[in-house]
């Protein structure tokens, strides 16, 4: 039986529609596949941008984490820092009272012995007219001699002191060492029987001559003196030997261009010692190896300044329960002149 036209051509044309419908779709799958691959392109991209910042946000995490280690442990320096100046600023201030309490102490002793001075005086007139009086055959004449000489030694004493505790200008003249060493020592020498040292001394048969401030030059002494008989707490011996440089020789004047001739004075004692990590510090201003209140860390610091300033140099070589030994060297004087001071002046 065949079909009506009409039914056949409704079918072609459903036919038609379905293969369009189908076109459609397809390029609608089409689209919908390539717009699913581009979302996912942008997702992955955007997983990537995100996966980068989460790195580097680790990253900057990680940066201030260290930085703030950092800056905790610099705070925590700097804190000790400052609790180690606090703590030297307080040992400062206590060795300045020190020093200025010593100073009160030291005016106080020069008035001391310019009071003395006159009763000395009076009282060696005294005996000096009694041994005018007493016969040379008269016993009596003995004990008055030991008077006079010990009033002498006192008196020179008293000078002595005077003269350290003198301010003023310095002055410049040629000195004997041998001559300086002795008078710091006939200052001091009640101070070293009491401690139970006694000197040892070695000296150069003739002059030992110096161009330098005979107070300063004392004062470097008596302050070496001292610190060697303060490390001999049981007592000791102190050795002081003044030599010529060894290689050097008055000969060796600076005009002939060779090294200045120069004297070494040495202060060795064989007390307790300096320890090696103190060594390097003892000429530092306010260091001291001295328990507290017995020293102001101030002696050799001056003494190196003083030293220098005369040209010379000192130096302190010490080894632990053996003993410390002082080397002052200072320049030579020739003939009375010595042209290399106004360089220091």
């Amino acid at each position: 039986m065949m079909a009506a036209p009409e039914t056949l051509a409704t079918l072609e044309e459903a036919g038609r529609r379905i293969v369009e419908l189908e076109q459609e779709l397809a390029e609608t799958n089409r689209g919908l596949l390539a717009l699913t691959l581009e979302l996912e392109r942008r997702v992955e991209e955007r997983t990537a941008e995100l996966r980068a910042l989460q790195e580097e946000l680790q990253r900057s995490n990680s940066e201030l984490l260290q930085l703030t280690i950092e800056l905790e442990d610099r705070v925590v320096e700097r804190t000790a820092q400052l609790e180690a100046k606090n703590e030297e600023l307080r040992s400062i201030s206590g060795q300045l009272w020190h020093a200025s309490k010593l100073a009160a102490i030291g005016e106080l002793a020069a008035s001391i012995a310019h009071e003395l001075n006159n009763p000395l005086g009076t009282v060696t007139l005294r005996v000096e007219g009694l041994l005018g009086q007493t016969p040379e055959d008269d016993p009596a004449r003995e004990p008055l001699r030991i008077m006079e000489a010990e009033l002498d030694r006192m008196s020179q004493l008293v000078a002595n002191l005077l003269q350290f505790g003198r301010r003023g200008e310095r002055q410049i003249s040629t000195v004997d060492l041998r001559e300086e060493v002795g008078r710091t020592l006939e200052l001091i020498q009640y101070h070293l029987r009491k401690r139970r040292v006694s000197v040892k001394r070695i000296d150069p048969e003739r002059p030992a001559m110096v161009l330098a401030d005979r107070e300063q030059l004392r004062q470097v002494f008596l302050n070496i003196i001292l610190n060697a008989a303060d490390a001999m707490n049981d007592g000791g011996v102190l050795e002081i030997r003044i030599a010529e440089r060894p290689g050097d020789s008055p000969e060796r004047a600076p005009a002939t261009g060779g090294m200045p001739s120069a004297y070494t004075i040495e202060f060795i004692d064989d007390g307790v010692g300096i320890p090696p990590e103190a060594l390097a510090q003892v000429m530092e201003p306010f260091f001291t190896t001295k328990p507290e209140g017995q020293g102001t860390g101030l002696g050799l610091a001056i003494c190196r300044r003083i030293v220098t300033e005369h040209g010379g140099s000192i130096e302190v070589l010490s080894q632990v329960s053996q003993g410390t030994t002082v080397r002052v060297v200072l320049p030579m004087s020739h003939n009375g002149n010595n042209s290399s001071w106004k360089d220091f002046e």
